[in-house]
């Protein structure tokens, strides 16, 4: 393939990841004609219901990698946690670079402070007595609380500590010793220190091992999704307002209770990423309401969970875009038919869904189901999203659907 010349049903596309996101991917290409090959460790893998070919391996093996590229006109991937080094040489989209900053947490939040992006404060730390530094400093106690998450790895709040005021308060207090502060932290938190320092647990230097962020006080969380192509065009969708329990998404509602001003200075953000990178894709960046500012949290290079909505009340999904880009196609209309609500529907150990049948007597709802082999605490299983002409008739009609549905165990 050369240049940015279309690529054109029935040609294949590569997708490293065959999760959720893989899966709606080979769906709106499946629709456009397109073929679908997926590399992925776990057979039967959600994708390669849709696909023509799975390829069975981990994703850092670089020998599978060719092969799913030998299949393939174009590749693609569902998640950031792909090993760079494996893609070097291949046609793939987006490019390596955005993957590479964006599953680096200090690295990211250099990104976004590097191109003017409003973030909370920020700080490296690789060592207990750096925390306790951290949260010491004036930036860190004025927000009177702080997270600190691992720079890699960790998603849906996993890899993430949280720190109050009495916790900065002690580390600010000369009376308290190190040792007394290091016997405050969370078990986890204290093994994997120690495991850092016995050398157990490598990062690339100079780069921290942790990051420590300043609360945000935030009135609300929103994202933008938008999807960048070859000729720099970008479209956005409207902003999407999000909702969260345990550190999962629970509820996303496709009008952001936020200003039109508020809207385009983050879709502006989200533009200025993507033109930072040359971006050839869809991504989602996620921000904090805070103080009237639309403040940068954390950037998806892909197709996200927020943008679910929009297979349905979009003339263009998230992933229709993503597919547009990828093979070098011009943008579809990213403009909503209708109000929409999405919730995800996470799993519970050894269970099955039941009251699908009622949830679907209610207007407008629509069901969406993973195929994933098997029910697990925590896990995204599926969605439904409540279609209506008023924001609060389909979150009404969502959450009448979402009580209906209900977990049993086998």
């Amino acid at each position: 393939m050369s240049g940015n010349s279309p690529i054109l049903p029935p040609a294949t596309i590569g997708i490293l990841g065959g999760g959720q996101l893989g899966r709606m991917i080979a769906l709106e290409a499946r629709r456009m004609g397109y073929g679908i090959a997926v590399l992925d460790p776990t057979p039967g893998c959600p994708a390669s219901h849709l696909a023509d070919r799975q390829i069975q391996a981990d994703f850092d093996d670089s020998q599978a990698v060719q092969e799913l590229a030998a299949v393939s006109e174009i590749l693609t991937f569902e998640f950031e946690n792909v090993e760079p080094g494996v893609m070097e040489g291949l046609s793939c989209h987006p490019s390596l670079e955005p993957l590479y900053v964006t599953r680096n947490r200090w690295r990211e939040k250099n990104m976004a402070r590097g191109l003017g992006i409003p973030t909370a404060p920020f700080l490296a730390v690789g060592q207990p007595i750096e925390l306790r530094q951290a949260l010491a400093t004036e930036e860190i106690r004025k927000r009177g609380g702080a997270i600190l998450k691992t720079c890699e790895g960790g998603y849906d709040g996993k890899g993430q500590w949280r720190f109050n005021e009495r916790a900065i308060q002690q580390a600010c207090d000369t009376n308290f010793t190190d040792s007394q502060f290091l016997e405050t932290l969370e078990p986890d938190l204290r093994a994997l220190f120690q495991n850092l320092a016995n050398g157990g647990t490598q990062t690339q230097a100079p780069e921290p091992f942790f990051v420590l962020e300043g609360m945000v006080p935030f009135s609300l969380e929103f994202s933008i999704v938008g999807t960048g192509f070859a000729d720099s065009q970008f479209a956005a969708f409207a902003p999407v307002e999000n909702e969260h329990r345990n550190g999962i998404l629970h509820k996303s509602f496709s009008s952001a209770a936020i200003s039109s001003e508020q809207a385009r200075r983050a879709i502006e953000y989200a533009g200025r990423i993507a033109e930072h990178f040359g971006y050839v894709g869809t991504f989602a960046v996620e921000f904090f309401l805070a103080d009237g500012e639309p403040v940068f949290n954390e950037m998806a290079p892909r197709p996200h969970n927020s943008g679910h909505l929009t297979l349905d009340a979009s003339i263009s999904s998230q992933f229709e875009q993503h597919v547009r880009a990828v093979c070098h196609l011009p943008p579809g209309s990213p403009d909503y038919m209708c109000e929409a609500v999405m919730i995800n529907l996470i799993g519970e150990d050894h269970s099955v869904l039941a009251g699908v049948e009622r949830a679907l007597e209610i207007p407008g709802i629509r069901f969406h189901w993973y195929g994933k082999s098997e029910s697990r605490a925590g896990r995204k299983m599926g969605h439904i999203t409540a279609l209506a002409s008023t924001r609060q008739e389909a979150s009404e009609n969502a959450d009448r659907a979402y009580d209906r549905l209900k977990w049993v165990r086998q």
